[in-house]
Formats: structure tokens, sequence, C-alpha cells
């Protein structure tokens, strides 16, 4: 949790709206998203729901969400880096995104 604030709320001009909490009719947090300005745009830096709520439409609600707050704060575009590996770049087309490049990993076991 420690490194998680560090790279949050303890970051460099870390403004409460960058962070957006969701919780249930129970008050259960069932998801979060970070959101800041960066280089002219808006970086959702992280975005997770519980594992248990997944397949439910809150993540792309979480993105929306971190877009409006993005251009409420003088963003023009938002964007994301993702690791192709977890299967959501279908949600990230899914609300809108597109890919703009791409960056190959390679390796090798010795």
């Amino acid at each position: 949790m420690a490194d998680f604030g560090a790279r949050v709320w303890d970051r460099e001009g870390h403004q409460p709206w960058n962070l957006r909490l969701v919780h249930d009719a129970d008050g259960v947090l069932v998801g979060a998203t970070h959101v800041h300005l960066a280089g002219g745009g808006g970086y959702v830096a992280k975005v997770g729901v519980r594992r248990d709520r997944r397949g439910q439409g809150l993540a792309a609600a979480m993105l929306v969400d971190a877009f409006a707050l993005a251009r409420e704060h003088g963003a023009t575009r938002c964007y994301l880096s993702t690791d192709s590996r977890t299967g959501a770049l279908g949600l990230y087309e899914k609300v809108g995104m597109v890919v703009s490049s791409t960056w190959v990993n390679r390796a090798i076991d010795l």
C-alpha cells in the first residue's frame, strides 16, 4: 500500500479528483481509478475492479468518468498504457480508445 500511495496520493501535484473510488450500495469498495494530467492530456494510470465484480460494466463506466474528469481539468485527450497480456484492450476500444503506438518486449531465458 505504501508503494501505491507514493504513486498516487503522495505524488507531487496530487489533487483529490485524481483518485476515484467506487463503492457498492453496502459501502464496499469495488473499484478505483487514478487519472492525472500529464503531457497535455489525461493519463489513466490505474483502473481496478474487484475480481468478483468484473464483467458488470464497472471498468467502462470508470474510464468514461476518468475521461470526463480529465476534460474538466483541461485535458483534450486521454491515454494509458497497457500490456496486451491483460486482456483489457477490448475494454479500452469499447470506450472509444484507439491504439496509437505499440511496444514489443522480447525476452530470452538464459
